[in-house]
């Protein structure tokens, strides 16, 4: 007996969550892929993409295009690693990614049958926005319907993010700055690992406050009490590296750029809120808060989702603008008493970060990751 039939026997409790950008993504989609398993779910993404085609090729965040059918027949034609990870491309395929890994889940448990042991869910910065769509609890055709959206939404997401922000490529001045600096592939996020974030926090501020010519940092996400990201124009990012250099070495802080393109989580972002609302609209988007069965956990304030009036303009402005608090979105699990987290990766980086946050929130309990073979087949 599976582990999910279990927990409806002894009605027990379950709790979702996706994670978010920065995982490797193709290895994972590749074999689901090659499974044959969901071709239908496959089908429906592949055609958002035909149909999107005239505003993808080309564009500032997808010079070369988004060919998902294309890269998952013929690994021969996947683009480089460097493409694959800027904000165009990453942010619809790890999406993709996590939506297969719960297709995959929602064949063997349609949403009717175990709805009475879904606590709630949440996500890692978009992982948050997959999250909402399995909150409607939707199936057969209708959920299809929804996914078409969904891929539809992140794409938009994706397109306006770098059109905002077009610096795809770091320049030469800090690509010189970073090898000088014996730092790899700057970008516009970088993790700092080490150390309170009282006193990351107060670099941070005598930076800005002292270096007034240069782009603010910001503190974007709060993953766990040792792991934050800050957020800014990489020259910004290279410099506070650099005039802090001596500190962060000798309290042994890592200091690790993402594989990302834009400085999600800070006001460097607010100008696509209003530019993807006003994409979405002729989508036809008619699911709200109201239509959510169960509490979707936002990272900016630990609130429900369904505490707010609309969900689109806080769910894009979460992803753009709010800064990420990992605990505040974990909290709610010990009050729901739940028994069991399934993640929905991709990879098994969100799994780690709540991991590490539970001890801090004195509650216990299994995290199952789709992305871990022997957790799925537990599953």
């Amino acid at each position: 007996m599976s582990l999910i039939h279990q927990l409806k026997q002894q009605n027990k409790k379950i709790f979702f969550q996706m994670g978010g950008q920065g995982s490797p993504w193709y290895r994972e989609l590749k074999k689901i892929y090659d499974s044959n398993e969901i071709k239908e779910f496959f089908s429906v993404c592949f055609d958002v993409f035909q149909e999107l085609h005239p505003l993808t090729k080309d564009a500032i965040a997808t010079p070369k295009g988004i060919y998902p059918e294309q890269w998952l027949k013929d690994e021969n034609k996947l683009p480089s690693d460097d493409y694959l990870s800027t904000a165009g491309v990453s942010l619809i395929m790890i999406q993709m990614t996590q939506l297969a890994y719960y297709e995959l889940f929602r064949k063997k448990y349609p949403y009717s049958q175990i709805q009475n042991i879904i606590a709630g869910a949440t996500g890692h910065s978009q992982g948050l926005i997959s999250s909402t769509l399995l909150g409607f609890g939707l199936e057969k055709e209708e959920y299809f319907q929804a996914l078409r959206f969904y891929m539809k939404y992140v794409t938009y997401l994706a397109l306006r993010s770098q059109e905002v922000f077009p610096y795809i490529e770091a320049s030469k001045e800090e690509l010189q700055l970073a090898e000088e600096l014996n730092l790899k592939d700057p970008s516009p996020m970088v993790a700092v690992l080490g150390s309170e974030h009282s006193i990351i926090s107060n670099l941070v501020e005598e930076f800005n406050s002292t270096y007034k010519e240069e782009k603010p940092i910001y503190i974007g996400l709060y993953n766990t009490p040792t792991n934050r990201v800050l957020s800014s124009y990489r020259k910004s990012l290279l410099l506070f590296y650099k005039i802090h250099q001596k500190f962060l070495e000798e309290n042994k802080i890592k200091y690790i750029f993402l594989k990302t393109t834009c400085p999600f989580h800070s006001p460097y972002m607010e100008p696509c809120v209003e530019i993807l609302l006003d994409d979405v609209k002729k989508e036809n988007f008619v699911y709200n808060t109201k239509d959510l069965k169960f509490p979707i956990y936002t990272f900016s304030s630990g609130k429900d989702y369904r505490e707010y009036k609309d969900l689109l303009p806080i769910m894009t402005r979460d992803l753009y603008v709010n800064t990420l608090y990992w605990d505040l979105a974990l909290k709610p699990i010990s009050m729901l008493k739940v028994d069991y987290i399934i993640d929905f990766g991709p990879g098994k980086t969100s799994q780690r970060l709540t991991e590490e946050n539970l001890p801090h929130l004195q509650y216990s309990v299994p995290i199952l990751c789709m992305a871990n073979p022997k957790d799925a087949k537990e599953i």
